[in-house]
């Protein structure tokens, strides 16, 4: 039996029932979202303490966001989250929606995990996507690797994946 057609009654509704791939989905996006969501550094660690107003503060905190490194957890999430569309669970739809959010959110974490997404998807979504969307994605990661202020690591990895696609 395929684990996509396999169901599990409701907790919520006794009546229903859900699919397996549908729970995997949601799981996933709870987990993506959980990792990847972008805080406000002006704040001082997403409490509700006093703004931080001092700029060069904001400044090293930005730093520091956007060169560090990210968890395994997230590494991990990514991973199965490229594995799940190769199985062709998860569709073309939901690669995009991750890679523009990684995109947009811009942090060393978000890239690196798109690194990470892209060296594993790339030859599948290739051939499901038009060369432009493509090419649109490899030209933001090359602007960020040669114009923004990047940890060495992050800009070579940002350079080795957009030389990989080549």
């Amino acid at each position: 039996m395929r684990m996509k057609q396999v169901e599990f009654q409701s907790l919520s509704d006794w009546s229903a029932s859900v699919s397996f791939r549908s729970l995997l989905v949601k799981h996933c996006q709870a987990e993506f979202k959980k990792n990847f969501e972008r805080e406000d550094i002006s704040w001082k660690g997403g409490s509700c303490l006093e703004p931080v107003r001092d700029v060069r503060v904001i400044d090293r905190l930005r730093e520091e966001k956007n060169n560090a490194k990210p968890s395994c957890r997230s590494i991990h999430t990514i991973r199965f989250i490229g594995e799940l569309f190769l199985s062709k669970v998860l569709g073309e739809k939901s690669m995009h929606c991750c890679i523009s959010r990684l995109l947009q959110n811009g942090d060393g974490p978000s890239l690196e995990s798109l690194c990470e997404l892209l060296q594993l998807i790339q030859q599948d979504l290739e051939v499901v996507t038009s060369r432009e969307v493509m090419d649109s994605y490899y030209n933001q990661l090359k602007f960020v690797a040669e114009k923004g202020r990047r940890a060495p690591r992050l800009s070579l990895l940002l350079k080795d994946t957009v030389k990989a696609r080549k």
